[in-house]
Protein backbone atom coordinates (compact mmCIF):
# COMPACT_ATOMS: atom_id res chain seq x y z
CA UNK A 1 0.00 0.00 0.00
CA UNK A 2 2.78 2.33 -1.09
CA UNK A 3 0.51 5.65 -1.96
CA UNK A 4 -2.07 4.59 0.32
CA UNK A 5 0.61 4.23 3.16
CA UNK A 6 2.52 7.45 2.44
CA UNK A 7 -0.30 9.95 2.19
CA UNK A 8 -3.45 8.37 3.77
CA UNK A 9 -2.03 5.98 6.91
CA UNK A 10 0.83 8.35 8.36
CA UNK A 11 -0.98 11.89 7.91
CA UNK A 12 -3.34 10.04 10.33
CA UNK A 13 -1.50 8.52 12.80
CA UNK A 14 0.90 10.76 12.88
CA UNK A 15 -1.17 14.14 13.15
CA UNK A 16 1.05 17.30 13.77
CA UNK A 17 4.21 15.34 13.34
CA UNK A 18 3.98 13.87 10.31
CA UNK A 19 6.22 16.97 8.97
CA UNK A 20 8.78 15.69 10.98
CA UNK A 21 8.61 12.23 10.05
CA UNK A 22 11.53 11.65 7.69
CA UNK A 23 9.79 9.11 5.33
CA UNK A 24 9.18 8.31 1.82
CA UNK A 25 8.83 4.69 0.26
CA UNK A 26 11.89 5.69 -2.33
CA UNK A 27 13.93 6.60 0.81
CA UNK A 28 12.88 2.66 1.72
CA UNK A 29 13.57 1.18 -1.20
CA UNK A 30 17.42 2.28 -1.50
CA UNK A 31 17.57 1.23 2.16
CA UNK A 32 15.75 -1.66 1.06
CA UNK A 33 18.13 -2.78 -1.48
CA UNK A 34 21.42 -1.94 1.39
CA UNK A 35 19.49 -4.69 3.50
CA UNK A 36 19.34 -7.29 0.57
CA UNK A 37 23.77 -6.32 0.24
CA UNK A 38 24.09 -6.37 3.95
CA UNK A 39 22.84 -9.68 4.47
CA UNK A 40 24.67 -10.85 1.38
CA UNK A 41 21.96 -11.67 -0.69
CA UNK A 42 23.74 -10.35 -3.43
CA UNK A 43 27.57 -10.69 -3.58
CA UNK A 44 29.29 -7.66 -3.53
CA UNK A 45 31.50 -8.42 -6.20
CA UNK A 46 28.40 -8.34 -8.63
CA UNK A 47 26.70 -4.94 -6.82
CA UNK A 48 29.37 -2.49 -5.54
CA UNK A 49 28.75 0.23 -2.78
CA UNK A 50 29.29 2.66 -5.31
CA UNK A 51 26.56 0.39 -7.38
CA UNK A 52 24.08 0.87 -4.83
CA UNK A 53 24.85 4.75 -4.50
CA UNK A 54 24.03 5.00 -8.19
CA UNK A 55 20.75 3.06 -8.17
CA UNK A 56 19.47 5.07 -5.08
CA UNK A 57 20.50 8.75 -7.19
CA UNK A 58 18.18 6.85 -10.19
CA UNK A 59 15.43 6.23 -7.41
CA UNK A 60 15.27 9.48 -5.65
CA UNK A 61 16.52 11.73 -8.31
CA UNK A 62 13.10 13.42 -8.71
CA UNK A 63 12.04 13.80 -4.89
CA UNK A 64 12.60 17.01 -3.19
CA UNK A 65 15.68 18.00 -1.64
CA UNK A 66 17.86 15.02 -2.71
CA UNK A 67 21.15 15.80 -4.04
CA UNK A 68 22.15 13.18 -6.53
CA UNK A 69 25.96 12.48 -5.92
CA UNK A 70 26.62 10.43 -9.59
CA UNK A 71 25.92 10.90 -13.10
CA UNK A 72 27.78 14.31 -13.11
CA UNK A 73 28.55 14.39 -16.66
CA UNK A 74 25.71 11.90 -18.06
CA UNK A 75 22.96 14.09 -16.23
CA UNK A 76 20.42 12.44 -18.81
CA UNK A 77 21.03 9.00 -17.36
CA UNK A 78 19.19 10.67 -13.52
CA UNK A 79 16.02 10.89 -15.81
CA UNK A 80 15.47 7.59 -16.96
CA UNK A 81 13.88 5.84 -14.00
CA UNK A 82 12.20 9.04 -12.00
CA UNK A 83 12.33 11.87 -14.20
CA UNK A 84 11.69 14.74 -12.48
CA UNK A 85 12.24 17.65 -14.83
CA UNK A 86 9.04 16.33 -17.43
CA UNK A 87 7.97 12.81 -15.40
CA UNK A 88 8.42 10.85 -18.97
CA UNK A 89 10.52 7.97 -17.46
CA UNK A 90 10.65 4.05 -17.18
CA UNK A 91 8.30 4.06 -14.10
CA UNK A 92 5.44 5.71 -16.06
CA UNK A 93 5.82 3.14 -18.91
CA UNK A 94 5.85 0.17 -16.89
CA UNK A 95 3.06 1.31 -13.97
CA UNK A 96 0.87 2.51 -17.26
CA UNK A 97 0.88 -0.28 -19.64
CA UNK A 98 0.30 -3.00 -16.62
CA UNK A 99 -2.41 -1.51 -15.02
CA UNK A 100 -4.02 -0.99 -18.32
CA UNK A 101 -3.40 -4.32 -19.19
CA UNK A 102 -4.77 -6.25 -15.86
CA UNK A 103 -7.63 -3.60 -15.70
CA UNK A 104 -8.58 -4.27 -19.29
CA UNK A 105 -8.40 -0.61 -20.37
CA UNK A 106 -6.99 0.13 -23.24
CA UNK A 107 -4.44 3.09 -23.42
CA UNK A 108 -4.49 5.89 -25.65
CA UNK A 109 -0.51 6.26 -26.42
CA UNK A 110 2.14 3.77 -28.02
CA UNK A 111 4.73 3.37 -25.90
CA UNK A 112 6.69 0.77 -27.83
CA UNK A 113 7.08 4.00 -30.65
CA UNK A 114 8.73 6.29 -27.49
CA UNK A 115 12.14 4.89 -26.82
CA UNK A 116 12.81 4.05 -30.47
CA UNK A 117 12.30 7.63 -31.61
CA UNK A 118 14.81 8.96 -28.19
CA UNK A 119 18.16 10.76 -28.79
CA UNK A 120 20.10 12.36 -26.59
CA UNK A 121 21.39 16.00 -27.65
CA UNK A 122 23.20 18.42 -25.16
CA UNK A 123 22.89 15.69 -22.68
CA UNK A 124 19.09 16.00 -22.33
CA UNK A 125 16.84 13.37 -23.73
CA UNK A 126 14.64 14.44 -26.71
CA UNK A 127 12.25 12.57 -28.49
CA UNK A 128 11.21 12.79 -32.27
CA UNK A 129 8.68 15.53 -33.29
CA UNK A 130 6.50 13.45 -34.95
CA UNK A 131 5.47 11.49 -31.88
CA UNK A 132 4.74 14.73 -29.92
CA UNK A 133 0.76 13.96 -29.47
CA UNK A 134 1.60 9.93 -28.45
CA UNK A 135 3.86 12.09 -25.50
CA UNK A 136 0.37 14.08 -24.80
CA UNK A 137 -1.14 10.93 -24.80
CA UNK A 138 0.64 9.40 -22.08
CA UNK A 139 -0.27 12.39 -19.71
CA UNK A 140 -3.55 11.64 -21.03
CA UNK A 141 -3.59 7.60 -19.96
CA UNK A 142 -2.09 8.73 -16.31
CA UNK A 143 -5.50 10.96 -15.84
CA UNK A 144 -7.66 8.67 -17.32
CA UNK A 145 -6.24 5.89 -15.01
CA UNK A 146 -6.33 8.33 -12.09
CA UNK A 147 -9.97 8.91 -12.73
CA UNK A 148 -11.18 5.30 -13.63
CA UNK A 149 -9.12 2.97 -11.36
CA UNK A 150 -6.50 4.56 -9.13
CA UNK A 151 -9.48 6.82 -7.45
CA UNK A 152 -12.76 4.83 -8.16
CA UNK A 153 -15.09 5.81 -5.25
CA UNK A 154 -15.10 2.10 -4.09
CA UNK A 155 -11.42 1.98 -4.36
CA UNK A 156 -11.13 4.94 -2.40
CA UNK A 157 -13.95 3.97 0.07
CA UNK A 158 -12.22 0.26 1.07
CA UNK A 159 -8.24 2.37 0.98
CA UNK A 160 -10.17 4.54 4.32
CA UNK A 161 -11.12 1.48 5.62
CA UNK A 162 -7.61 -0.36 5.70
CA UNK A 163 -6.13 3.28 7.01
CA UNK A 164 -8.97 3.42 9.76
CA UNK A 165 -7.97 -0.66 10.44
CA UNK A 166 -4.42 -0.05 10.67
CA UNK A 167 -4.62 2.98 12.64
CA UNK A 168 -6.31 1.24 15.47
CA UNK A 169 -4.29 -1.85 15.00
CA UNK A 170 -1.09 0.44 15.18
CA UNK A 171 -0.27 0.12 19.12
CA UNK A 172 -0.84 -3.84 18.74
CA UNK A 173 1.14 -4.21 15.77
CA UNK A 174 3.43 -1.23 16.29
CA UNK A 175 3.09 -0.42 12.72
CA UNK A 176 4.63 3.54 12.51
CA UNK A 177 7.86 1.75 14.40
CA UNK A 178 8.59 -0.87 12.19
CA UNK A 179 9.21 2.20 9.28
CA UNK A 180 11.91 3.49 10.77
CA UNK A 181 14.01 0.29 9.91
CA UNK A 182 13.98 -2.10 6.76
CA UNK A 183 14.46 -5.26 8.40
CA UNK A 184 11.05 -4.53 10.30
CA UNK A 185 9.42 -2.67 7.37
CA UNK A 186 9.82 -5.84 5.61
CA UNK A 187 7.22 -7.02 7.97
CA UNK A 188 4.47 -4.75 6.40
CA UNK A 189 3.16 -7.02 3.62
CA UNK A 190 -0.08 -7.18 2.73
CA UNK A 191 -0.64 -9.79 5.48
CA UNK A 192 -1.31 -7.12 8.04
CA UNK A 193 -4.95 -7.48 7.36
CA UNK A 194 -4.97 -10.81 8.18
CA UNK A 195 -2.95 -11.06 11.20
CA UNK A 196 -5.36 -8.11 12.36
CA UNK A 197 -8.28 -9.91 11.02
CA UNK A 198 -7.45 -12.98 13.27
CA UNK A 199 -5.95 -11.39 15.99
CA UNK A 200 -7.50 -12.19 19.27
CA UNK A 201 -7.17 -8.73 21.47
CA UNK A 202 -8.13 -8.85 24.95
CA UNK A 203 -11.47 -7.08 26.57
CA UNK A 204 -9.72 -4.18 27.20
CA UNK A 205 -7.82 -3.63 24.07
CA UNK A 206 -11.05 -1.61 22.60
CA UNK A 207 -9.10 -0.13 19.27
CA UNK A 208 -7.88 -3.50 17.83
CA UNK A 209 -11.51 -5.02 18.22
CA UNK A 210 -12.29 -2.20 16.59
CA UNK A 211 -9.66 -2.80 13.61
CA UNK A 212 -10.79 -6.42 13.42
CA UNK A 213 -14.44 -4.92 13.03
CA UNK A 214 -13.71 -2.97 10.01
CA UNK A 215 -11.21 -5.86 8.29
CA UNK A 216 -14.58 -8.16 8.54
CA UNK A 217 -16.74 -5.53 7.13
CA UNK A 218 -14.57 -5.33 4.23
CA UNK A 219 -14.39 -8.98 3.75
CA UNK A 220 -18.51 -8.99 3.95
CA UNK A 221 -18.01 -5.98 1.71
CA UNK A 222 -19.82 -3.71 3.88
CA UNK A 223 -17.94 -0.54 2.91
CA UNK A 224 -17.68 2.89 3.29
CA UNK A 225 -21.14 4.62 1.66
CA UNK A 226 -20.06 6.95 -1.17
CA UNK A 227 -22.05 9.50 -0.67
CA UNK A 228 -21.84 12.88 -3.59
CA UNK A 229 -19.06 14.85 -4.26
CA UNK A 230 -18.43 18.29 -6.58
CA UNK A 231 -15.49 20.04 -8.88
CA UNK A 232 -13.72 22.67 -7.70
CA UNK A 233 -14.27 25.29 -10.32
CA UNK A 234 -11.14 26.31 -12.17
CA UNK A 235 -10.32 29.93 -10.96
CA UNK A 236 -10.50 28.82 -7.63
CA UNK A 237 -7.55 26.00 -7.83
CA UNK A 238 -5.14 28.61 -7.09
CA UNK A 239 -6.39 29.50 -3.90
CA UNK A 240 -7.96 25.77 -3.20
CA UNK A 241 -7.98 24.67 0.58
CA UNK A 242 -8.40 21.32 1.32
CA UNK A 243 -11.57 20.52 2.87
CA UNK A 244 -11.61 18.63 6.09
CA UNK A 245 -14.70 16.65 8.16
CA UNK A 246 -14.97 19.56 10.52
CA UNK A 247 -15.62 22.11 7.37
CA UNK A 248 -18.70 19.63 7.17
CA UNK A 249 -19.94 18.56 9.92
CA UNK A 250 -20.16 22.67 11.02
CA UNK A 251 -23.14 22.48 8.39
CA UNK A 252 -25.22 20.13 9.66
CA UNK A 253 -29.14 21.14 9.62
CA UNK A 254 -30.46 19.77 12.67
CA UNK A 255 -33.96 20.07 12.04
CA UNK A 256 -33.36 17.99 8.89
CA UNK A 257 -31.31 15.41 10.13
CA UNK A 258 -34.24 13.18 11.67
CA UNK A 259 -32.50 13.27 15.40
CA UNK A 260 -28.76 11.68 13.83
CA UNK A 261 -26.36 13.72 14.80
CA UNK A 262 -23.13 13.82 12.58
CA UNK A 263 -19.44 13.75 13.69
CA UNK A 264 -16.02 14.25 11.82
CA UNK A 265 -15.22 10.77 12.63
CA UNK A 266 -18.44 9.62 11.06
CA UNK A 267 -17.11 10.48 7.46
CA UNK A 268 -14.35 10.45 5.47
CA UNK A 269 -13.28 13.12 2.91
CA UNK A 270 -11.24 12.62 -0.11
CA UNK A 271 -9.67 15.91 -1.84
CA UNK A 272 -9.27 14.39 -5.11
CA UNK A 273 -6.42 16.02 -7.23
CA UNK A 274 -5.52 14.59 -10.72
CA UNK A 275 -3.02 16.62 -12.73
CA UNK A 276 -0.42 15.54 -15.70
CA UNK A 277 2.10 14.44 -13.22
CA UNK A 278 3.33 18.42 -13.14
CA UNK A 279 0.80 19.66 -10.60
CA UNK A 280 -1.06 22.62 -12.56
CA UNK A 281 1.20 22.75 -15.37
CA UNK A 282 1.86 21.04 -18.91
CA UNK A 283 4.93 18.33 -18.21
CA UNK A 284 5.45 18.97 -22.47
CA UNK A 285 6.21 22.30 -22.00
CA UNK A 286 9.43 20.73 -20.53
CA UNK A 287 9.64 18.25 -23.44
CA UNK A 288 12.33 18.75 -25.62
CA UNK A 289 11.98 17.38 -29.43
CA UNK A 290 13.72 16.78 -32.65
CA UNK A 291 12.84 17.18 -36.39
CA UNK A 292 13.06 14.24 -38.68
CA UNK A 293 16.20 16.10 -40.50
CA UNK A 294 19.27 14.61 -39.65
CA UNK A 295 20.66 17.72 -37.03
CA UNK A 296 21.26 17.75 -33.30
CA UNK A 297 19.12 20.92 -32.33
CA UNK A 298 16.90 20.51 -29.73
CA UNK A 299 13.64 22.05 -29.77
CA UNK A 300 10.04 22.67 -27.92
CA UNK A 301 6.90 22.31 -29.52
CA UNK A 302 3.84 25.01 -27.76
CA UNK A 303 0.81 23.25 -27.11
CA UNK A 304 -0.81 25.55 -29.37
CA UNK A 305 0.93 24.12 -32.78
CA UNK A 306 0.12 20.70 -31.53
CA UNK A 307 -3.98 21.00 -31.39
CA UNK A 308 -6.54 23.37 -30.23
CA UNK A 309 -8.18 20.44 -28.52
CA UNK A 310 -5.86 20.16 -25.78
CA UNK A 311 -6.98 21.41 -22.25
CA UNK A 312 -6.38 24.75 -21.04
CA UNK A 313 -6.32 23.53 -17.46
CA UNK A 314 -4.11 20.48 -16.57
CA UNK A 315 -5.40 20.11 -12.83
CA UNK A 316 -8.51 19.02 -11.65
CA UNK A 317 -9.90 18.96 -7.82
CA UNK A 318 -12.72 17.27 -6.45
CA UNK A 319 -14.66 16.87 -2.83
CA UNK A 320 -15.74 13.72 -1.88
CA UNK A 321 -17.65 12.82 0.64
CA UNK A 322 -18.22 9.45 2.36
CA UNK A 323 -20.01 8.31 5.48
CA UNK A 324 -18.96 5.06 7.56
CA UNK A 325 -22.02 4.49 8.63
CA UNK A 326 -25.23 4.13 6.16
CA UNK A 327 -27.32 5.19 8.78
CA UNK A 328 -25.92 8.61 8.59
CA UNK A 329 -25.72 9.14 4.83
CA UNK A 330 -28.56 11.11 4.57
CA UNK A 331 -27.09 13.20 7.15
CA UNK A 332 -24.22 13.73 5.94
CA UNK A 333 -25.71 14.53 2.46
CA UNK A 334 -27.75 17.58 3.61
CA UNK A 335 -24.45 18.81 5.52
CA UNK A 336 -22.81 18.43 2.22
CA UNK A 337 -25.43 20.52 0.45
CA UNK A 338 -25.06 23.25 3.20
CA UNK A 339 -21.51 23.23 2.89
CA UNK A 340 -21.80 24.28 -0.52
CA UNK A 341 -24.46 26.80 -0.29
CA UNK A 342 -22.91 28.56 2.37
CA UNK A 343 -19.09 28.67 0.60
CA UNK A 344 -20.43 29.14 -3.21
CA UNK A 345 -23.83 30.30 -2.87
CA UNK A 346 -25.19 27.28 -4.64
CA UNK A 347 -24.86 23.39 -4.40
CA UNK A 348 -22.36 22.68 -6.87
CA UNK A 349 -22.74 18.81 -7.02
CA UNK A 350 -24.10 17.53 -10.48
CA UNK A 351 -26.99 15.62 -8.64
CA UNK A 352 -28.70 15.38 -5.75
CA UNK A 353 -28.13 12.80 -3.02
CA UNK A 354 -30.82 10.08 -3.53
CA UNK A 355 -32.08 9.48 0.54
CA UNK A 356 -31.49 6.24 1.59
CA UNK A 357 -34.64 4.14 2.37
CA UNK A 358 -35.78 3.77 5.91
CA UNK A 359 -35.65 -0.54 7.16
CA UNK A 360 -39.98 -0.45 7.17
CA UNK A 361 -39.90 0.83 3.75
CA UNK A 362 -36.72 -1.62 2.55
CA UNK A 363 -38.49 -4.35 3.84
CA UNK A 364 -41.68 -3.92 1.71
CA UNK A 365 -40.18 -3.05 -1.02
CA UNK A 366 -37.86 -6.41 -0.92
CA UNK A 367 -41.63 -8.13 0.11
CA UNK A 368 -43.20 -6.38 -3.01
CA UNK A 369 -40.52 -7.51 -5.75
CA UNK A 370 -40.75 -10.72 -3.85
CA UNK A 371 -44.52 -10.64 -4.88
CA UNK A 372 -44.44 -9.63 -8.59
CA UNK A 373 -41.27 -11.94 -8.90
CA UNK A 374 -43.51 -14.49 -7.41
CA UNK A 375 -46.88 -13.53 -9.73
CA UNK A 376 -44.54 -13.31 -12.79
CA UNK A 377 -43.39 -16.61 -12.66
CA UNK A 378 -46.53 -18.44 -11.78
CA UNK A 379 -47.91 -16.65 -14.65
CA UNK A 380 -45.37 -17.64 -16.66
CA UNK A 381 -45.85 -21.18 -15.69
CA UNK A 382 -49.45 -20.84 -16.29
CA UNK A 383 -48.55 -20.09 -19.88
CA UNK A 384 -46.22 -23.42 -20.56
CA UNK A 385 -48.96 -25.93 -18.91
CA UNK A 386 -51.37 -24.15 -21.55
CA UNK A 387 -48.49 -24.22 -24.34
CA UNK A 388 -48.37 -27.77 -23.56
CA UNK A 389 -51.96 -29.21 -23.19
CA UNK A 390 -52.48 -27.45 -26.97
CA UNK A 391 -49.25 -29.07 -28.04
CA UNK A 392 -51.40 -32.24 -26.93
CA UNK A 393 -54.59 -31.48 -28.12
CA UNK A 394 -52.96 -30.95 -32.29
CA UNK A 395 -51.18 -34.11 -31.59
CA UNK A 396 -54.63 -36.23 -31.24
CA UNK A 397 -55.87 -34.94 -34.21
CA UNK A 398 -52.90 -35.69 -35.90
CA UNK A 399 -50.94 -32.72 -36.51
CA UNK A 400 -47.09 -33.97 -37.00
CA UNK A 401 -45.04 -31.25 -35.17
CA UNK A 402 -43.96 -32.78 -32.34
CA UNK A 403 -41.91 -29.85 -31.02
CA UNK A 404 -42.89 -28.01 -27.87
CA UNK A 405 -44.09 -24.79 -28.63
CA UNK A 406 -42.02 -23.45 -25.69
CA UNK A 407 -38.89 -25.07 -27.81
CA UNK A 408 -39.58 -23.19 -31.11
Amino acid sequence: FSHVFDNEFLPKVLGNDFHSFDWNHEQMSSRLLDQIIDHEYIDEDCVSREDCRAIEDLIRSSCSGYQVQNFKENHFLREIVANGRNSIDVDKFDYLARDCYYCGVQASCDFKRIMPFARVIDDTICFKSSEVWNIYEIFHTRASLYRRIYTHKVAKAIEYMIVDAMVEANNAFGIVEKCRSPKTFIELDDTILKRIEFANPGDDDVRLRKAKSIVERIRRRDIYKYVNEYCVRPEQLPRWKSVNAEDVVACQLKNKAHGVELRPEDIAIHNLKIDWAMKDKNPVDNVYFFDARENNEKIQIPKQKVSTLLPEVFQERKVRLFVKDPNKSDAAAVAFEEYQRRNFGKVEQVSLTPPRLSSKVRNFVDNASGRTARKNLERSLGRSQNSSNQARKRSKKGDIRLMSPVME
